[in-house]
């Protein structure tokens, strides 16, 4: 049975496009760190207010001598601590899995790209379930980007079977489990899984992302089942960056402002950027409709909850307060005041994960932004 939505590119085990090729055995380093790099809106939106100065958020520095052991020793020194944990898994997109080359074991041919991810993702969950007690809940789970896109509903399932087996999850009336939808599902029996694996929050991608139209009447439509269906907020995201037109911007606020939705994230990519990139962002903003937009949110009913998260719901918090860690390839943790980014090439992930070990790639700490 393959993914339930509308306009989905099918995920062929030996697809390769021209401009992935660099060679016979070539992986697409860099086309798959714009790719992770694109879709770490949610972890600049739910985490950047923890180390604000006073309402900027810190930068990722990278440390050197930041080692697997670092991140492993990090880990469990917060159990002692129990504080909150949460959980969020990343799924490469659809032309990172085509692009990883070919299998010739004629026993791993007949496994699809997804499948194969599946498994060792799996084997990830149970590694970090070794390091993380029983004891210590996880009250906060996150599906990133397109993974509902590329997954069946039987694998969706299977996942989370797998999250709850291996950590003790808070009950869905307690805990908050997110999961972001790139594209609408194309049958509402999907919407009604997404809800019976417990999820209640919904967060619909950035909408002004590729600076096309953006259809507000379906968008309200949406909005609309996902509440019937009682999923306890809806959320958007809005980017603003280097443009041709505030007007057209404003216009597209007023849409989002319009479907109704109980968040609306206000992200500035430049921003954005400088800190997941460790680099202090120039000044280079020549107008002031960020700031306008923000007033707008303002005057709608929206309170400023930090400086990207805008909510109509007075119980919803700021963020993620306790420790994060990042499952799946290029996932990011953030553990008290360091970070941890997994690999961020599929081979490199794979090869960790069958030699036992976790599949670490660098990691630093957070200096606060002044």
């Amino acid at each position: 049975m393959g993914s339930p939505f509308e306009k989905i590119t099918p995920i062929i085990a030996d697809h390769r496009t021209l401009q992935d090729v660099f060679g016979d055995n070539a992986y697409p380093t860099s086309r798959t760190m714009r790719q992770i790099f694109s879709h770490k809106d949610w972890l600049f939106c739910t985490n950047s207010f923890r180390y604000d100065s006073p309402d900027k958020p810190g930068l990722f520095v990278e440390d050197r001598g930041f080692s697997l052991q670092s991140y492993t020793d990090i880990i469990t020194n917060s159990n002692r601590t129990n504080s909150e944990l949460a959980l969020s898994l990343s799924m490469p997109l659809q032309n990172t899995l085509c692009s990883f080359p070919k299998q010739n074991n004629s026993t791993t041919s007949k496994i699809t790209p997804v499948r194969n991810y599946i498994d060792h993702l799996l084997h990830e969950v149970r590694l970090l379930s070794d390091l993380i007690p029983r004891t210590r809940r996880i009250n906060y789970i996150h599906w990133q980007g397109e993974i509902a896109q590329l997954l069946s509903p039987a694998e969706m399932t299977e996942i989370m079977y797998s999250l709850n087996k291996a950590f003790t999850l808070q009950n869905e009336q307690e805990g908050t489990y997110v999961i972001e939808l790139e594209k609408v599902p194309a049958d509402d029996a999907i919407i009604a899984l997404i809800k019976g694996l417990g999820f209640n929050h919904i967060c619909l991608g950035t909408q002004n992302r590729d600076q096309g139209p953006i259809d507000f009447d379906f968008l309200a439509d949406q909005v609309k089942i996902f509440k019937q269906y009682g999923f306890k907020t809806v959320n958007v995201r809005f980017l603003t960056r280097q443009h041709e037109s505030c007007e057209q911007l404003s216009e597209k606020l007023e849409g989002l402002i319009g479907i109704d939705p109980d968040t609306i994230y206000l992200i500035d990519e430049e921003e954005r950027q400088s800190v997941l990139s460790g680099v202090e962002a120039e000044e280079t903003t020549t107008c002031d409709c960020h700031k306008e937009f923000e007033n707008r949110l303002i005057e709608a009913g929206f309170q400023k909850l930090n400086h990207v998260k805008f909510s109509r719901d007075n119980s919803v918090s700021k963020g993620i307060s306790g420790d994060l860690v990042g499952i799946g390839l290029g996932a990011t943790s953030l553990i008290e005041n360091s970070f941890s980014h997994n690999v961020d090439q599929l081979d490199q992930y794979y090869q960790k994960l069958q030699s036992g070990q976790l599949p670490f790639g660098y990691g630093g700490y957070i200096r606060p932004k002044y």
